[in-house]
């Protein structure tokens, strides 16, 4: 009988020693997720922010497009009432090779304006989503890394040679 009370302790020790690194290997898990779980997180951000730039992108090119098109009648209607001043036939060929001369441009302008900003768009979407991709990526690799860490550390894989 003796022997029982270091036997005892040194039993309560030991248990008491598994019971922290337990908690402690349980902290290093959660660790390990919660940093996975911010980095899925930022990358479904980066994704959003991608997605509202370029919306912004296709409503400032609505908005470009818009205010040509406005400036495109003015000028026009500048023609028309100038010709109509001077006494120009509307109707004549040479203002109406003019007034379709510019009709010409201001359409090609339009159409520039409008590709521009789909690139645009699509280029801001292809960034964010390239961006979110290596920060999902890197979250994984970070859990992967740190679970291998905690296994090394806690002998789950056995004795690796």
């Amino acid at each position: 009988p003796s022997f029982g009370l270091p036997h005892n302790i040194a039993i309560r020790n030991a248990w008491s020693g598994r019971l922290i690194m337990s908690f402690l290997t349980f902290l290093s898990i959660a660790g390990a997720i919660k940093q996975y779980s911010d980095a899925d997180n930022a990358s479904s951000q980066m994704r959003e922010a991608g997605e509202k730039n370029a919306q912004l992108a296709e409503l400032e090119t609505q908005e470009r497009l818009r205010r040509s098109r406005y400036q495109y009648n003015q000028e026009q209607g500048q023609r028309v009432v100038s010709y109509a001043k001077a006494g120009v036939d509307i109707g004549s060929g040479s203002s109406m090779a003019v007034m379709a001369e510019a009709a010409t441009v201001a359409e090609r302008e339009m159409a520039f304006t409008a590709e521009q900003g789909k690139r645009t768009a699509a280029a801001r979407r292809a960034g964010a989503s390239a961006q979110a991709d290596s920060m999902s990526s890197q979250g994984e690799s970070l859990l992967i890394s740190n679970i291998g860490k905690i296994g090394n550390e806690n002998n789950w894989w056995g004795k690796i040679t």
